[in-house]
């Protein structure tokens, strides 16, 4: 075991410990539920309860996650492949980054019904840190390959196909990594705007009954959710891109 990971874990203790004292003794004020009652707290609630808010969360997070990702790299490549669209694209993306979810959450709420309200909130979240990951990577191809190309009669868009794309492919992965708890957030501001079923909407119910155990078990597996999609991403990447792997490790 290596010595990072022996840290890792010590301080990962050291915060459950504190936690749990925290709690039980309640110094940190009664909203704090230690994480054995929280765990208790879950097993309990159990399928009855998760089983129906947690498909709602997982498919509104999965397809605004989709979309969004798929939206940003559509427009980093057409920032490389058409130059004067950098300042349009980049505008739009920072303007997806400044615009308060909570702000907006509710006028999509009024105009579209049931989970497109949240699909389209985890949409907007991830839009930006995909397309800046995404940009960067495009630039960064090796340009030697993109004179070979170029050389054999190819255009921009070979140019885009055989070389860009394949050298953002670590950037864009890398972003859409950070995507993924990004994505779990938009997707609960848009459940807690009305909706009947999802992890925002039992969140918003549990806050109105003061139910502390059962807040935290739904941030908990809020939580579990975005970090197993993380860990889902990651071995994506390691698969999809192994040499970036081994850069990474020459680099350490």
């Amino acid at each position: 075991m290596s010595r990072k990971l022996l840290l890792r874990l010590a301080g990962t203790c050291v915060v459950l410990l504190v936690w749990q004292v925290g709690g039980m003794t309640g110094v940190l004020g009664p909203a704090i539920a230690p994480p054995t009652q929280v765990v208790a707290g879950v097993v309990s609630d159990g399928p009855a309860f998760y089983g129906l808010h947690v498909p709602v969360t997982l498919g509104s997070a999965a397809v605004g996650y989709l979309w969004g990702n798929l939206v940003a790299i559509a427009g980093a490549a057409s920032v490389v492949v058409i130059p004067w669209l950098e300042k349009l694209v980049l505008q739009i993306g920072i303007a997806s980054a400044c615009v308060p979810l909570i702000a907006i959450a509710p006028i999509l709420a009024a105009c579209f019904n049931g989970p497109m309200t949240s699909t389209i909130l985890a949409a907007v979240s991830v839009f930006f840190t995909t397309l800046v990951g995404s940009v960067n990577g495009l630039r960064q191809a090796d340009r030697s390959s993109e004179d070979l190309v170029r050389a054999y009669g190819g255009g921009r868009y070979a140019v885009l196909r055989k070389v860009q794309l394949l050298s953002a492919l670590p950037s864009i992965l890398s972003a859409m990594k950070i995507a993924v708890p990004l994505a779990m957030l938009g997707t609960v501001i848009g459940e807690s705007m009305g909706q009947e079923r999802g992890l925002g909407a039992a969140l918003v119910v549990a806050q109105q009954a003061s139910n502390v155990v059962r807040t935290w078990g739904i941030t908990f597996v809020l939580s579990l959710l975005a970090g197993i999609g993380f860990l889902v991403v990651s071995a994506v990447e390691r698969i999809a891109t192994p040499w970036a792997a081994g850069m990474s490790e020459e680099a350490a």
